[in-house]
C-alpha cells in the first residue's frame, strides 16, 4: 500500500535525509540495481486526489525494477499524467537509500480547472473555408463553461449556450471512475440544436446550401448515456445509447426527398455505439512517438421505420522519434457504411472532421473512404516550459512552447455509388504534400500553417486548430 499523511510525509523526509549522499553521487557509483521501490510520495497536488495520480503509474511500492526499467517507467508515468490533461508540468525523481533501494517523489504543477471560455466556431467546415467569404454571419458564437477535475476525481461538466448560425446548447457530465478499483466510468449528455441553413447535398464537390431565412430549417435534440471499462493503463472500452430526434422544413424534402428518410421531415432513432482504443502516444495533444489504434462500430436507428445506418470505422496512428529533434509520424483510417443513400444527414465522407490537406475548400461525399497521412518533423523550437513569475494566479505562471518545421503527403480514397457522377474528386485517388509550421503551446493548444499542393496541383496556405492526425 501508498503511505498517505503524516507518516508518508515522515517517511518522505527521512528517505531525503537518508538518500542525500546517495544522490550527491552518480546513480552508477554502486547503484545499479535491481531497485525495490520502497515509497512514493506526491506533492503538488492541491486538488487532484492522489489516487487519480497513483492510477497513471506504471509501478507500484514494493515493485522491483532493473536501473533501465526503472528510468522508462518513471518517464512513461510522467507522460501518462500529462495525458490526463489536469497539469502544466510533472516531475518523477528517484531517491537511491542504497545499493537496492529507491523512494520516488511525484511532483505536479495543476492547471486551472474551471475555465469560462468565451465560443467562436465557424459554420464551413474549416476556417479556410470561412475566410473566402469573411462573412460573421457563418460564425457561431457564445459560451462554454468546463469544470474539469470535479472533487479532485478528474470528472467534468460541460454546459454550452451557443448562438448565432447555429444555435446549440448542451449540458454533458463525465465520471471516469464509480469503482474502486478504478475500471468503469459513465457519463450523460444533453443537447438541443437549431439551424437556418443546411446543406442537402454537394455537386462539383462543393457545398449545396438551402436556408429559409427567420425560421430554423432544422431542429435536433439528443440524450444520451454512456459507460466505459478502462482494463489496463492503455486500453479503454466505451459503449453508449443515444436517442435522437432531427425535423427538417417542407422544403428540405421538396429538394432532398432522401435527406432525412424517404420522404420524411421528421425522425427519431436510437443509436448505439461502441468502441475500443488502445492508446501509448507520448502525448495526445501532439504526438512525437508511439501508437494509437481505435475501432468504432456504431448502429442507428434499431427495428422497423428507423434509419438503418451501420458504420465502421477504424484509426492507425504511430509516431517514431529520433533524437530530440526529429520525428515521423503516419496515419491510416478508414470507414466503412451501409444504410446512408437513403439517410444523407448521416453520411460523412472528407472534408469535415476528417480531411486531407490541400483540399479545404472541397466536401468530398460518399459512404466509404480510407485516409492516409504522413509527417516528418523538425523541431525548431524543442518542448521547454517558462516561468512568468509576475502572473498572480499559479496555473497559468508555466508556459509550454515547441515549435516544429512540418513536411507533409496525404492520401485518400472515397467511394460514392449515389452521387459520384457529380462531383469529379469521388471514386478517385487523391493525394497532396506540403510544408508546415506547427506551434504548440500551454493547455493544448495548437496552431498550424501550412502550404499545400492537391493532385489539381491547385496551391494555398492554410490555417488550423488542431493536431493533423
Amino acid at each position: 500500500m501508498f503511505r498517505t499523511g503524516s507518516v508518508k510525509v515522515l517517511f518522505a523526509l527521512w528517505a531525503l535525509l537518508c538518500g542525500a549522499a546517495a544522490m550527491a553521487q552518480p546513480a552508477n557509483a554502486g547503484f545499479k540495481g535491481p531497485f525495490g521501490i520502497s515509497g512514493v510520495l506526491v506533492e503538488g497536488n492541491r486538488k487532484t486526489k492522489e489516487k487519480i495520480i497513483l492510477r497513471e503509474l506504471t509501478f507500484r511500492e514494493g515493485d522491483t525494477l532493473s536501473a533501465v526499467d526503472l528510468y522508462e517507467r518513471l518517464e512513461q508515468s510522467r507522460k501518462n499524467l500529462l495525458n490526463l490533461g489536469l497539469f502544466n508540468t510533472v516531475d518523477l525523481l528517484p531517491t537511491f537509500l542504497g545499493p537496492h533501494e529507491v523512494f520516488i517523489s511525484v511532483g505536479v504543477n495543476e492547471r486551472w480547472f474551471w475555465i469560462p471560455v468565451p465560443q467562436v466556431s465557424f459554420a464551413d467546415p474549416n476556417f479556410n473555408t470561412w475566410w473566402l467569404t469573411r462573412d460573421f454571419s457563418r460564425l457561431n458564437y457564445g459560451a462554454a463553461v468546463k469544470g474539469q477535475n470535479l472533487r479532485g476525481r478528474n470528472e467534468t461538466m460541460a454546459a454550452l449556450a451557443q448562438l448565432g448560425y447555429i444555435k446549440k446548447f448542451g449540458l454533458a457530465y463525465r465520471v471516469p471512475y464509480v469503482d474502486r478499483s478504478q475500471r468503469w466510468g459513465a457519463q450523460v449528455e444533453g443537447a438541443y440544436g437549431e439551424q437556418d441553413e443546411t446543406t442537402i447535398g454537394t455537386v462539383g464537390n462543393k457545398r449545396v446550401m438551402l436556408k429559409t431565412p427567420a425560421q430554423a430549417i432544422m431542429q435536433r435534440w439528443r440524450a444520451g448515456a454512456g459507460a466505459t471499462f478502462r482494463r489496463s493503463l492503455y486500453i479503454r472500452h466505451a459503449l453508449g445509447i443515444t436517442w435522437n430526434q432531427v425535423a427538417v422544413r417542407d422544403t428540405v424534402v421538396a429538394r432532398n426527398p432522401d435527406y432525412l428518410a424517404p420522404g420524411k421531415g421528421r425522425v427519431q432513432y436510437i443509436s448505439l455505439a461502441y468502441s475500443a482504443t488502445m492508446d501509448r502516444r507520448d502525448s495526445r495533444a501532439f504526438p512525437l512517438q508511439g501508437t494509437f489504434a481505435k475501432l468504432e462500430c456504431s448502429k442507428d436507428g434499431i427495428g422497423a421505420g428507423h434509419p438503418g445506418v451501420a458504420n465502421i470505422l477504424a484509426t492507425v496512428q504511430q509516431s517514431w522519434r529520433s533524437g530530440q529533434r526529429w520525428s515521423l509520424g503516419a496515419s491510416v483510417k478508414g470507414k466503412l457504411s451501409r444504410g446512408t443513400p437513403k439517410h444523407y444527414f448521416l453520411q460523412e465522407g472528407i472534408g469535415y472532421a476528417d480531411y486531407m490537406r490541400g483540399y479545404e475548400y472541397y466536401i468530398i461525399d460518399g459512404q466509404d473512404f480510407l485516409l492516409g497521412k504522413a509527417n516528418i518533423l523538425f523541431a525548431l523550437v524543442t518542448p521547454r516550459s517558462y516561468r512568468a513569475e509576475g502572473i498572480p494566479w499559479e496555473p497559468f505562471r508555466t508556459l509550454n512552447l515547441a515549435v516544429y518545421l512540418n513536411a507533409f503527403s496525404d492520401h485518400g480514397y472515397v467511394r460514392d455509388t449515389v452521387h459520384g457522377a457529380q462531383n469529379f474528386l469521388s471514386n478517385q485517388w487523391q493525394h497532396s504534400y506540403g510544408l508546415g509550421l506547427d506551434v504548440v503551446t500551454s493547455y493544448d493548444f495548437v496552431l498550424r500553417l501550412e502550404w499545400a499542393v492537391n493532385r489539381m496541383d491547385e496551391t494555398g496556405f492554410y490555417l488550423h486548430f488542431t493536431q493533423p492526425f
